[in-house]
């Protein structure tokens, strides 16, 4: 049993969610923080939050696993918690070369390999009785076969395209028109991993995404919550900016299912649509902690805390936290660098209408407010030197000896 405060060595510091999960693990947990970024001006890196900074290549860099290898051989910390799909990647990659005495929660190869291959994930569904998008990828491999002719009245548009392989980002875009077919298609396969790309039905009966996020442990589900994604950048599906939680039997029956079907240990958000009758149909399991998961947090579902504190064997009741059964968040960040982006689609009534939601809670944490208004660190890296260093007060330590809570 672990008796003093843990060390955490947080990944994705660049990210947003990776704030909510500092602010989260020093709250619950008394974390000493070692906040990883790839940049000194990394949001987490200049969190109240985070007691320590690193910074390594991004993860999805091919220095970054020896990178992250070499900072956990020399900071030692009590356990590693990579955020997002590439870190977790890039984890898995070095496991076996980790020290015996850093704690991990990872699934196992075969399990996050299942997870990563949506078209395993939806055969595995399909095996399980779970309603799953028609699939038109064969249909579409003919016809490429037969010199790509318009797939007029050969698919039932609108199809939805996606690339099969998880890499970290939105890889998806719903195409209306079959003139419009393979330029989507081709921008999908460029930047999906080999290159695969799922055609599939275009189901969007609610116009939400809903979810389950849970945490399963040795085999058993330590904790899980609902959650209906009502509006999301870009605005086909991708990371929530308005999000409400709640009850969703049927979603959580299906995630359930399918993580104890592939044996899954650790963190994970399974992804449904719904038909117009309510029918949920699944879409693809997200290995990581997910964008949204300030909402979790912020309404007593600690999942970040409820794993540290059990692979470190802390005398504390599991899980942590005081679930809620109903709330509701939006994002403004996330929303208004959205809409900047994209000023000649957006309008700024919808903007506002989203951020002036009655009752919902913001994103952004009043006491670090240094770290959540900082610019994402690609946009900072582009500022003059001068900007650069006003944005960055903060001094990024590498102490030469280990920051360990001693066992």
């Amino acid at each position: 049993m672990h008796a003093a405060p843990p060390t955490v060595l947080l990944l994705d510091g660049d990210y947003d969610n990776a704030l909510a999960i500092a602010t989260e693990l020093s709250e619950d947990l008394e974390a000493t923080v070692v906040g990883v970024g790839t940049t000194p001006h990394s949001r987490l890196l200049r969190s109240t939050y985070c007691d320590a900074g690193r910074v390594l290549p991004p993860p999805d860099d091919p220095d970054y696993p020896r990178a992250l290898l070499e900072t956990i051989e020399r900071d030692r910390p009590d356990v590693v918690l990579p955020v997002g799909y590439d870190s977790m990647a890039a984890t898995q990659s070095i496991r076996k070369a980790i020290p015996d005495d850093v704690a991990l929660c990872l699934p196992s190869e075969a399990a996050f390999n299942a997870a990563a291959d949506k078209g395993e994930t939806l055969r595995l569904g399909r095996r399980l009785g779970l309603e799953t998008p028609a699939e038109y990828s064969d249909v579409v491999a003919d016809l490429e076969a037969d010199g790509r002719p318009t797939p007029d009245g050969v698919l039932p548009f609108p199809v939805f395209l996606k690339a099969r392989w998880e890499n970290g980002g939105v890889t998806t875009t719903p195409v209306d028109e079959p003139g419009a077919f393979w330029d989507g298609y081709d921008r999908i396969a460029a930047a999906a991993p080999d290159g695969d790309v799922l055609v599939q039905e275009y189901v969007d009966g609610t116009g939400s995404t809903h979810a389950c996020g849970l945490l399963c442990i040795d085999g058993e589900v330590e904790l899980t919550m609902t959650h209906e994604e009502l509006r999301s950048v870009p605005r086909h599906g991708g990371s929530g900016t308005h999000l409400r939680l709640g009850p969703d039997a049927a979603v959580a029956t299906a995630a359930r299912q399918l993580l104890e079907e592939i044996g899954w240990h650790g963190i994970a958000l399974v992804e449904f649509k719904r038909r117009a009758d309510g029918t949920p149909v699944l879409m693809e399991i997200n290995p990581k902690f997910w964008a949204s998961y300030a909402l979790a947090s912020e309404f007593g579902y600690r999942f970040a805390s409820t794993l540290v504190a059990d692979r470190l064997e802390l005398d504390l009741e599991l899980p942590i936290g005081s679930p809620e059964s109903s709330g509701e968040m939006v994002f403004p960040l996330r929303e208004l660098q959205f809409a900047a982006k994209n000023r000649d689609r957006e309008t700024l009534r919808e903007v506002l209408s989203t951020l002036s939601t009655r009752g919902a809670a913001w994103d952004v944490e009043p006491t670090d407010l240094g770290a959540w208004l900082t610019p994402p660190a690609s946009l900072v890296e582009r500022l003059p030197e001068s900007a650069r260093r006003s944005t960055t007060e903060r001094t990024v330590t590498e102490p030469t000896k280990p920051i360990r809570s001693r066992r």
